[in-house]
């Protein structure tokens, strides 16, 4: 083959892709991939108990999907804080954004600890949803405080959430419906994330650091 149709051969630039990540939205990025992971999971989970399509999936179905989230809380929200804290564009949010981050931590260390006292699917991924979408309706604001363009998507993310977290959170359909409910929360949760973290990128921050 001619060298000419050769595609050309590009060192990765580790500093840049550095730069890049330190300008980025780190702990948007880690929620929205967990939103994304924990949606799959939830979809694959069996409703009725019994071993799902990977064997990592609960035997106990949706009881076994309540007993997870809050070791999930935990780990993402001791994550997400130490991310806040050290990652340069942090607290874009103001004081809000580590409060999510530490109230999300919190609030898993109390279902671990008071496992019984959770109750149902339906009351405990309810609670999650609205948490998911006041924290994109946060995003939403800050979206708008800037003048970003099309920051009404965000906010239309956020309603979406609100809107399938309430209607699977109302304990009366069945237990399949509920965990679809839940799924597709996470699931637009989960964009929210990605878009929010796309239009809060700090693209001057990593010009500043180049040069």
């Amino acid at each position: 083959m001619s060298s000419e149709y050769m595609p050309e051969y590009k060192k990765l630039d580790f500093k840049g892709f550095a730069r890049k990540l330190s300008a980025s939205k780190v702990g948007f990025i880690l929620l929205a991939a967990f939103c994304f992971a924990w949606s799959v999971y939830m979809f694959v989970t069996p409703v009725m108990g019994g071993a799902g399509l990977f064997s990592i999936t609960p035997t106990d179905g949706p009881a076994g999907l309540v007993a997870l989230l809050p070791w999930c809380a935990v780990a993402l929200g001791f994550i997400t804080s130490l991310v806040t804290l050290a990652m340069r564009p942090a607290w874009v949010l103001g004081w809000i954004e580590p409060l999510f981050d530490v109230f999300m931590l919190l609030a898993g260390l109390w279902g671990i600890y008071s496992m019984s006292q959770l109750g149902s699917f339906s009351s405990v991924y309810l609670f999650a949803g609205v948490y998911l979408a006041l924290y994109l309706a946060a995003i939403a604001l800050e979206l708008f405080r800037r003048g970003a363009q099309r920051w009404y998507i965000e906010l239309a993310l956020a309603a979406a959430v609100w809107v399938v977290s309430m209607a699977g959170g109302l304990n009366m359909a069945a237990d399949a419906a509920q965990v679809g409910f839940a799924c597709v929360a996470f699931f637009i949760a989960a964009w929210g994330f990605v878009y929010g973290a796309i239009k809060l990128y700090d693209g001057s921050a990593v010009e500043e650091a180049a040069a």
